[in-house]
């Protein structure tokens, strides 16, 4: 029953980021991406990590979803610049760097290295979460709020009105 769960989640993620991939409308994608939060919570909710899902939901969903539409709804769309046709020289320079990332990732899998290390849990998957973030990650995280505020600079200067 878990493999089913799973697989309904997993397939529900890759067609929602296809949606986010492939749609023209950007209200289409943005809706697309909230089904992928949502999708990505309940993947996290089925593996025991209820904390991940609520932070999930309430960074992604709430967060970056209500900014994204408010900056959706700002830029002046008759101003920027519209490409219909395919990218094909990015193209063919994300293709070796993609097959290098499946290769990688293929390795570690058949290895097994990857899923041998990390803490231990006690329980309470919060305090855990905590004491690690706070303690052997805190440049990282003060590093990720830095750049989410300079991301917030710079919807409000795409944002304001030109005088």
């Amino acid at each position: 029953m878990e493999w089913v769960i799973f697989g309904i989640l997993s397939l529900w993620l890759i067609l929602s980021v296809l949606g986010v991939l492939f749609l023209k409308n950007p209200v289409h994608v943005v809706l697309s991406f909230l089904s992928v939060v949502l999708a990505t919570a309940g993947i996290f909710l089925h593996l025991g990590a209820e904390l991940l899902a609520g932070l999930q939901l309430i960074i992604y969903a709430v967060a970056i979803v209500v900014f994204y539409v408010l900056v959706v709804t700002t830029i002046p769309w008759e101003k920027v610049k519209r490409f219909e046709g395919i990218y094909l020289r990015e193209f063919l320079l994300a293709v070796p760097f993609f097959l290098l990332l499946v290769v990688a990732l293929s390795y570690l899998a058949w290895s097994g290295s990857f899923a041998t290390k990390g803490f231990p849990l006690s329980g309470d998957n919060v305090r855990d979460v905590g004491k690690v973030l706070f303690t052997s990650y805190l440049f990282p995280f003060e590093l990720a709020s830095v750049i989410l505020l300079i991301a917030m600079v710079g919807a409000i200067l795409l944002g304001r009105k030109e005088d």
